[in-house]
């Protein structure tokens, strides 16, 4: 491996503490050299943890520092203009998802980056996580046939306030956890063209005034139905993923996934009865000879910082192309536009 890139972690939130800034200080690849916060005890305890040097604002790190790369886990309203900052400062910038408020603004952050010759690197773990890899594995085995439909699914009841939960934050569920699920199905079905999107969101549960429910059905030109929803206000749960082929289903269950298909060669013959149904009954005695499995998730999420590493110093592919964000933005500007919330 070449040396490590040096790197400063902006934003010491949820996310940015427990995984950028403790990635970024344990990577081999990468040098923490500084954090910024405005909360001077989150400084304190990164700088305490680490050695690096901290900065209460990100201008005053910028007039110090010269880092390769410059990690903006801040509040999606301010990923423009900190990218910005920071590709004119001689930076590549890694970003929290989602990339930015709008495909416009998207747009023009890319044009910043080709115009100085710099990189833009999204975060989006889900995609890299071993259920996703499983997932894709069992698609893959052909044991479903075609597949005509996965469906993703979270619910808890959350009685949200914080930051998130209001519209003027870039707030809400479409883009806190709608950016990982979305990239997730459109990874999980090979990035095809969609031809049709529907959504529909709701603030239910929230104490705020952006949407903590939502529902959208993704159309691909091969008639795949990639189909999601994000409920934080059901009390009841339902299984997290369920994925239909001609052949089978495929369920999420405690530790992995429950395979239920069967063998064309192996099911007897059946034809085509038209006319009165024999016996008034709908039961034609097909019973098909299922196969059942359940596979386990094993194995490590992929090290997107190791990835990243390599990306800027032996010009590897990366695990998340910036294509592939762009077009999760689309799909999630196509999205509120659709529910008009």
């Amino acid at each position: 491996m070449h040396d490590p890139l040096t790197i400063v972690v902006v934003g010491l939130g949820r996310i940015g503490w427990q995984f950028h800034f403790k990635e970024s200080f344990r990577s081999n690849a990468f040098e923490l050299t500084a954090v910024v916060d405005p909360l001077q005890d989150r400084v304190d305890e990164a700088v305490a943890e680490s050695g690096c040097r901290g900065y209460l604002a990100n201008n005053d790190m910028l007039r110090q520092e010269s880092p390769d790369v410059i990690v903006l886990a801040t509040p999606t309203t301010l990923h423009e203009t900190q990218t910005v900052q920071a590709i004119e400062h001689g930076s590549h910038v890694i970003l929290e998802k989602p990339m930015t408020t709008s495909v416009d603004s998207a747009d023009r952050m890319i044009a910043c980056a080709r115009e100085h010759d710099r990189r833009i690197f999204v975060y989006q773990p889900h995609r890299l996580a071993p259920d996703t890899a499983t997932v894709k594995s069992i698609i893959d085995s052909g044991k479903l046939g075609r597949i005509f439909s996965i469906k993703r699914s979270v619910f808890r009841f959350r009685r949200r306030n914080d930051w998130q939960s209001l519209k003027k934050n870039g707030g809400g569920m479409l883009n806190n956890y709608g950016a990982h699920y979305i990239d997730q199905l459109l990874y999980l079905a090979g990035h095809p063209a969609l031809t049709d999107i529907r959504c529909r969101l709701w603030a239910a549960a929230t104490q705020g005034d952006a949407d903590d429910v939502v529902r959208a059905w993704l159309t691909t030109d091969e008639g795949l139905l990639l189909d999601l929803e994000i409920n934080q206000a059901s009390a009841h749960s339902l299984t997290g993923w369920h994925i239909c082929g001609e052949l089978g289903t495929v369920v999420e269950v405690d530790g992995g996934f429950h395979l239920k298909h069967y063998l064309p060669s192996e099911a007897d013959p059946l034809n085509i009865v038209e006319g009165a149904a024999p016996g008034r009954s709908y039961d034609n005695q097909d019973r098909l000879p299922w196969r059942e499995e359940t596979i386990p998730v094993g194995g490590d999420a992929l090290d997107f910082y190791a990835n990243i590493h390599d990306v800027l110093t032996d010009n590897a592919e990366p695990y998340i192309p910036i294509e592939q964000t762009m077009e999760l933005m689309r799909v999630m500007e196509a999205c509120r536009e659709d529910a008009q919330f």
